[in-house]
């Protein structure tokens, strides 16, 4: 039996009883001494069965106890590709089958509802993984789905009136790729009244932003039947038309110079300045009301060219706020395509600094380009962006001698990942060849790293070199039109691996912590990290860590607030004390165990 977790943070109790069944394997009987053996060479083969691993249990309202019907349950493992779901009845039972030996997540939603992980405490909390043996039965694991929270309220114009048809948005906080970024947790608009309400949301700190038709949404952008172009959102009289707010068409200059800034609560331009609004379990908050800001607003045109002064036909543009690299505002960004001749025109923003970028389309491989552009209030025209040709890439995989036979080189691809924050569109990709080669085209200027874009659960990466130059942890500085050869990815099955348990005094496993290790080197205290892992222990307390480089590390129980608290500096800084440390050396597997203190 697995004892039940209590789930004080989301008030969600996954009291789970087990029954480990290893079934009897069926045995075909043999033939008698005294019966001729039979020619089965042409005998088809029969399949093999199914796996009888099972994990089974019931989807209950927090609130209520009543069964949620329709949930979905998702379970997924390495040894399950693809993973395996299913809806609960009308009596919120769900039953996955024929699921073969792994360590398994198991996670439940359902519109409404805050989604859950099994084991998970806190909200963007990893949950507890489930060990299957192989024929194990997993029953009677029960969840108590809370309702989403509710944040609600009114925008309001300058002088105090509802704002119907804005866009609003709900953002928080959390870990992308190792850093903190805020990204959109729900969305609504606003009614007649000027009423929004967004629901579905899980407990934690909010911000509130607003956005008028013509205010400058990611995706639009002026020009002929574009916002703020003849033809655009509202059209003669409409936000953001030639005739301005409520104005008739050709109304002035001045009114055309007019609109509303996208506006955090309590009604301020910048996140920095906005006020976070608690939420907790299944709570309704009201009366969040702001007013939009009218300000003066800019229209910028221009060209967008290629190096031999020709235009670009064809790709993207976007206006980004420049926070400076920080990360710590959700762009309201301004964009859409470049016309046929090279042209953009963006309308409607307003005041800041901002970075302008163009991704041009013309040529196989995509053309870029980024400046710097400030906004005062007065139009911006014959705007010249010239786009550069991106990056290449091109190596070598090669894969050390070890226990493990050569894998296919064309199941890899290849990734450069920006470390900068400089990619402007969708990330190069490149499938290796069968002789191991690579080529990764189109990469933006900036610092990448090289990195494999799937896993293999036998090879890891051990090094990327250009050169004699060792760049496997280092952010390569990456120019346009650079074509950097000579690269080569070396990956070893040679996996080094810390396992052990987490338990009580007297031995009861805590699988609510998490195993953290990372290096004594704190110069590779950084964000996509591979010398940062840390690991869940499943429902026996045992946990592993595989795939750290050689190197010297801090290993330490900790119990983050959320995913990829880890990789702050702070973070790592604050467990250094009391930490094991732990020496590996390729290929090594060692052992600790905790005894971990739950008062």
């Amino acid at each position: 039996m697995l004892r039940a977790f209590s789930i004080s943070t989301l008030l969600v109790a996954l009291a789970v009883a087990v029954g480990a069944q290893q079934p009897p394997t069926a045995q075909r009987p043999g033939q008698t001494s005294g019966q001729p053996a039979r020619d089965t060479s042409a005998q088809p083969k029969e399949a093999p069965p199914p796996p009888g691993g099972r994990i089974s249990g019931r989807v209950l309202a927090a609130d209520n106890g009543r069964p949620v019907k329709r949930a979905r349950v998702f379970a997924t493992a390495a040894e399950l590709p693809g993973g395996r779901g299913m809806l609960t009845d009308d009596s919120g039972i769900f039953d996955l089958t024929e699921l073969p030996a792994g360590r398994y997540t198991l996670t439940v939603s359902k519109s409404g509802f805050v989604a859950l992980s099994y084991g998970q405490r806190r909200p963007l909390q990893a949950g507890t993984p489930l060990q299957l043996a192989d024929g194990q039965q997993l029953k009677g694991i029960q969840f108590q789905l809370p309702r989403g929270s509710v944040i609600s309220g009114h925008v309001l114009d300058e002088d105090g009136d509802a704002m119907p048809g804005v866009t609003v948005r709900v953002m928080r906080y959390q870990y992308l790729q190792g850093e903190r970024r805020l990204t959109p947790a729900g969305n609504g608009q606003t009614d007649d009244k000027g009423q929004y309400r967004v629901w579905g949301l899980m407990p934690g700190d909010y911000y509130v932003n607003a956005i008028a038709r013509g205010g400058g949404q990611g995706g639009q952008f002026g020009g002929p039947g574009g916002f703020g172009g003849p033809g655009g959102f509202g059209g003669p009289g409409g936000f953001g038309g030639r005739g301005g707010r409520g104005g008739p068409a050709g109304g002035g200059a001045e009114q055309e110079q007019v609109n509303y800034a996208p506006t955090y609560y309590p009604g301020v331009p910048s996140v920095n300045d906005a006020k976070a609004i608690s939420v907790g379990l299944s709570q309704e908050v009201l009366d969040i009301n702001f007013g939009m800001q009218l300000v003066r607003v800019a229209r910028i045109t221009g060209i967008v060219s290629n190096p031999d002064g020709t235009p670009v036909t064809s790709g993207t543009i976007n206006l980004m706020p420049d926070t400076g690299g920080g990360g710590n505002q959700i762009a309201t960004n301004f964009g859409g395509r470049i016309q046929w001749d090279g042209s953009f025109t963006i309308g409607n923003v307003a005041p800041g600094r901002y970075i302008l970028r163009a991704r041009g389309d013309d040529s196989d491989t995509p053309q870029f380009a980024a400046q710097p552009i400030s906004v005062a209030g007065d139009d911006l025209a014959d705007v010249t962006v010239v786009v550069s040709a991106g990056a290449t890439i091109s190596g070598t995989l090669s894969f050390l001698p070890g226990g493990s036979p050569a894998p296919d080189y064309t199941q890899f691809r290849m990734t450069a990942p920006s470390t900068d924050q400089s990619d402007f569109g969708p990330q190069p990709n490149a499938r290796v060849d069968k002789d191991g080669r690579f080529t990764l085209s189109g990469i933006s200027a900036g610092a990448h790293l090289i990195r494999p874009s799937n896993g293999s659960r036998t090879w890891v990466l051990k090094s990327v070199t250009v050169g004699d130059r060792d760049v496997t942890d280092v952010p390569l500085q990456v120019r346009s039109g650079e074509n950097l050869g000579n690269v080569t990815v070396v990956f070893t099955d040679k996996q080094s691996e810390i396992n052990g348990t987490l338990t009580t005094e007297n031995g009861t496993p805590v699988p609510e912590f998490t195993v953290l290790a990372f290096p004594a080197d704190s110069s590779l205290w950084r964000p996509l990290s591979r010398h940062i892992m840390t690991a869940r222990p499943d429902q026996t307390g045992s946990y592993r860590i595989r795939g750290l480089p050689p190197g010297e590390y801090y290993l330490a129980t900790v119990d983050p607030s959320q995913q990829g608290e880890w990789f702050e500096p702070a973070y790592l800084d604050e467990h250094r004390t009391g930490a094991v440390r732990v020496v590996l050396s390729e290929g090594d597997v060692k052992t600790k165990d905790f005894k971990v203190s739950l008062k």
